[in-house]
């Protein structure tokens, strides 16, 4: 398994809601994460539609906070801020967005069980982020001017998101 890439059309569907945690799910949860930690560039969070399984599941990792959310549903969002985002799936390209500043987001965790959580700050960011890859949103979409977006040495902006700037 590998972070498949700004232009491959999986990045694009609706993720399908998990029906059962089985050992698979399980499995594919230890997978992501090892995919997320040993990535060049890391993660903080990976959502299974970025290893081309399209299913409404996603993982993150933040220092002493790791987690799952299986069929997350952001109930309520509050404030507004702008902070600079990346993504495994467009490597090495950052870029201003705005998000929520506070949510309140319920799940399913690994076991199965129902969580609700308020989150603000960073990881109230990385789970709007991921939630968006289970509904086939980048973060890309959110930028309209390629000025705005910043590139690490050694990467380049995909063609696909060059020629979707132009005609904006």
């Amino acid at each position: 398994m590998r972070v498949i890439t700004y232009g491959n059309p999986v990045l694009r569907k609706k993720a399908k809601k998990v029906k059962n945690i089985d050992k698979n799910i399980i499995q594919l949860v230890e997978n992501m994460f090892s995919i997320m930690h040993t990535n060049v560039p890391q993660g903080i969070g990976l959502a299974a539609p970025q290893i081309g399984i399209p299913i409404a599941l996603f993982v993150y990792g933040l220092d002493d906070d790791e987690g799952v959310m299986i069929n997350p549903k952001i109930l309520e969002k509050n404030g507004k801020e702008i902070g600079e985002e990346g993504c495994l799936s467009v490597p090495g390209v950052f870029g201003p967005v705005e998000r929520a500043e506070s949510i309140v987001v319920t799940a399913l965790n690994i076991k199965g069980k129902k969580i609700t959580a308020r989150l603000s700050g960073l990881k109230a960011r990385v789970v709007q982020h991921e939630t968006d890859h289970l509904n086939g949103i980048l973060f890309t979409d959110y930028i309209d001017d390629i000025s705005k977006l910043n590139v690490e040495e050694g990467y380049e902006l995909p063609e696909k998101l060059i020629e979707r700037l132009k005609e904006k």
